[in-house]
């Protein structure tokens, strides 16, 4: 089962501040990316639901985007939200991994936590890798700039490249 985008970065804010750490809305969308990434070559299967785009600074939830953008490049000081439509009031979305899921991805979302934005951006852009491919296409318009699970599979499943 893929989670909503927004569970997983509420997990990974979770853990990086029990580390004392806080997280800018660059790193939340690369830790999330790279824990994506790492999930779908261990378990084939997609660990989120939302789409990836490849923006200029690598790639990029539209979701986790919107949500944090107000904390510009300062640490997030608040946790992903969503409206109930049945209440209309704004909740913090909940996640609830699996136990073999949070174990997987508890370590690797610490080790991506501690990495710098610009050091998550370096690894996202490398030349060859599925944010390459896309921002830098041979045609003249993309208009989705859509990274998918195949794209990834195929350059991360050959072996670890981050």
């Amino acid at each position: 089962m893929a989670y909503d985008v927004r569970a997983l970065a509420n997990f990974v804010l979770d853990l990086a501040a029990k580390d004392g750490r806080s997280l800018t809305n660059m790193q939340i969308n690369k830790v999330v990316y790279f824990l994506h990434v790492d999930f779908l070559v261990e378990f084939a299967r997609p660990l989120v639901s939302a789409k990836i785009e490849a923006w200029e600074h690598g790639p990029v939830f539209r979701e986790l985007y919107a949500q944090f953008k107000r904390h510009g490049d300062t640490g997030i000081a608040s946790q992903a939200v969503a409206v109930n439509p049945e209440t209309g009031q704004a909740a913090k979305v909940v996640y609830s991994l699996q136990i073999d899921e949070e174990s997987f991805l508890t370590p690797l979302a610490r080790r991506y936590s501690s990495m710098s934005a610009a050091v998550l951006r370096a690894q996202s852009h490398v030349v060859g890798g599925p944010w390459d491919r896309v921002w830098n296409h041979d045609t003249t318009t993309n208009a989705t700039m859509r990274i998918t699970d195949d794209a990834i599979l195929d350059w991360y499943g050959r072996s670890a490249k981050h």
